[in-house]
């Protein structure tokens, strides 16, 4: 478990892979460097939904991620514990839906 209040240097990441494991998860890799070492953290993708209507009526949900959509090399923010660089986690993607 990460404690986000250690972490509190903030740097770029670049995104690795995507890969969606199952239909109820979706995990990215990234990878960034602390002091010319390279590191890599995985989470799940985080969601947020919306609502289809057609009209007053709804028909569906449409979810997309909470950080946006990425790609293999995108850039992502990452902090990071300064004590322990491989303590780090994605900034804003935060929620409970994933995918």
């Amino acid at each position: 478990m990460i404690n986000k209040k250690k972490c509190t240097i903030k740097i770029t990441g670049i995104v690795n892979e995507i890969h969606v494991k199952s239909n109820d998860v979706t995990l990215i890799t990234v990878s960034y460097l602390v002091d010319g070492e390279e590191y890599e953290i995985k989470e799940k993708l985080k969601f947020k939904g919306e609502t289809i209507k057609l009209g007053f009526i709804p028909i569906g949900q449409r979810r997309y991620p909470v950080i946006g959509t990425k790609r293999v090399m995108d850039e992502v923010d990452i902090c990071y514990n300064p004590e322990n660089p491989a303590e780090a986690y994605i900034v804003g993607n935060d929620g409970f839906w994933t995918s």
